[in-house]
């Protein structure tokens, strides 16, 4: 059977011949990705027969890379072994083009279900154009770096050395005051950018500064991966004109000096659907886009044609309509309601951009398409406006999902839970062939009461949850 060891930076370095040897292109399963994305993803690795799977949570569930090393189909045949043993669902993540045909086509990997998100699809650019700018459509980045070379004099790019280190630290608490994280993405970023400069040249990282005066102006960490250059990092004071790219394209160069790497492409990563950064990304002229896919093998969800209609009692529980939009996100950013699902929107780290009305239907409709989940908005006739939400999620392997159910404050204790709840059930089992479990916080002991009353009975409990199975029927 398969152990998974939890990420640690030992860990991590015990690894690195096998992703410098595949050389996968999506940004996920690099070095400092992994070293930089790891806080609360349950991060682990499992090496079997000199090959590799990389475990992370994607969504709250688990998810994995695809085998690389030297026994990738025996890799497979163990991981599905291993998947239906510990109750778990079979999902990939960070799945380029080639490897999403090479899931499609392989017999083990039933009814696989796929989608990308663009926020996270990383941008490529040409190596050899980044060195110099030339050609009409850079004239932009040139006269920025111009300009910069007015301001400041010839630009001084050079690797960083350990005693470099001080002036990267003040520059980032300059950068700080420069820069108040929106979203909670942005503040790990930060965070996790001064945990890698402790750390990258253990991982076989570069990083380099562009110094003004002794001071460092901007720096960057990258890291190569066959013929292409990863950037991890971009940093630069707001006060130094042009730093951005000067920085940019004298990294470019400094890596093009090292004579082992023949480098032909660069990958600046994914613009988290920011868009002053989908814009300045777009202003350096990719070449093309690597989309990263998210698959899903045998859900259930792949047994529908569509989210159905289902009436019973007092309810209706209908597919999402457009018009649920600022209900769905009233229900999402309701803190207090949603402190016994288990949600608070202000942590969040897939929340990228302002919240509006798109955001919560958005995410939903995309676990959706890839078969994560089947969402129900729950009212009070079939046009009647959304009071609640039923949920079909964690479909595991072995045919398991777990019902969540939650429903405006104002609606409480009519009874409508309880119905849908039973509704959805018996959905599950009979049109789904799944068996249907539940959970809620030990101390929420109106839920409790509402999933017991439903036709489920207590099974298990640990410190955190109240697990519930549904009665034999």
């Amino acid at each position: 059977m398969l152990i998974f060891e939890p990420f640690s930076l030992a860990s991590l370095q015990r690894i690195l011949p096998y992703i410098r040897e595949a050389r996968i292109p999506c940004s996920d399963l690099s070095v400092g990705a992994l070293f930089m994305w790891q806080e609360g993803t349950d991060l682990r690795f499992c090496e079997w027969n000199d090959t590799l799977i990389i475990q992370q949570n994607k969504g709250e569930q688990p998810a994995f890379s695809l085998p690389i090393g030297k026994d990738p189909d025996g890799m497979t045949d163990e991981l599905l072994k291993y998947v239906e043993s510990n109750h778990l669902p079979l999902r990939f993540f960070a799945v380029d083009g080639k490897a999403l045909e090479k899931i499609r086509n392989d017999s083990r990997l039933k009814e696989p279900m796929w989608s990308y998100d663009s926020r996270w699809s990383d941008y490529v650019y040409s190596f050899e154009e980044a060195k110099t700018f030339q050609g009409r459509k850079y004239s932009g980045q040139r006269n920025h770096i111009n300009r910069f070379g007015k301001l400041y004099g010839a630009p001084d790019v050079r690797f960083l050395k350990p005693e470099d280190l001080p002036a990267v630290e003040n520059m980032l608490s300059e950068y700080e005051t420069e820069h108040t994280p929106t979203n909670r993405l942005e503040h790990l970023e930060f965070e996790r950018t001064k945990s890698l400069l402790s750390v990258y040249e253990s991982l076989g990282l570069y990083a380099a500064g562009l110094f003004v005066d002794g001071k460092i102006a901007a720096f960057t960490i990258g890291e190569v991966s066959g013929d292409m250059l990863l950037i991890h990092v971009e940093k630069a004071l707001k006060r130094y004109e042009g730093a951005y790219p000067t920085m940019y394209s004298g990294f470019v160069r400094l890596m093009s000096a090292i004579p082992e790497y023949t480098l032909r492409i660069v990958n600046r990563e994914d613009d988290s659907g920011d868009p002053g950064l989908r814009t300045s990304k777009m202003q350096y002229h990719p070449i093309c886009k690597i989309d990263k896919y998210l698959v899903h093998i045998d859900s259930p969800a792949k047994r529908m044609s569509s989210v159905p209609d289902i009436a019973s009692g007092d309810v209706v529980l209908t597919p999402f309509r457009e018009t649920d939009k600022k209900e769905y996100c009233a229900l999402n950013t309701d803190v207090r309601n949603n402190r016994y699902w288990g949600y608070d929107y202000r942590e969040d780290a897939n929340i990228t951009g302002p919240i509006d009305e798109d955001t919560f239907y958005n995410a939903a409709m995309f676990d959706m398409r890839v078969g994560d989940s089947i969402n129900f908005a729950i009212r009070l006739n079939s046009h009647g406006e959304m009071i609640g939400e039923a949920i079909l999620w964690n479909f595991t392997f072995d045919h398991y999902a777990e019902l969540g159910c939650r429903i405006f404050p104002q609606y409480h204790g009519f009874g409508y839970g309880k119905t849908a709840f039973q509704a959805v059930a018996d959905f599950a089992e009979k049109a789904l062939r799944v068996k249907v479990y539940a959970r809620c916080f030990r101390e929420n002991i109106p839920s409790c009461r509402m999933i017991a009353a439903s036709g489920f009975e207590p099974c298990c409990v640990n410190g955190t949850y109240q697990y519930f199975s549904r009665k034999t029927q």
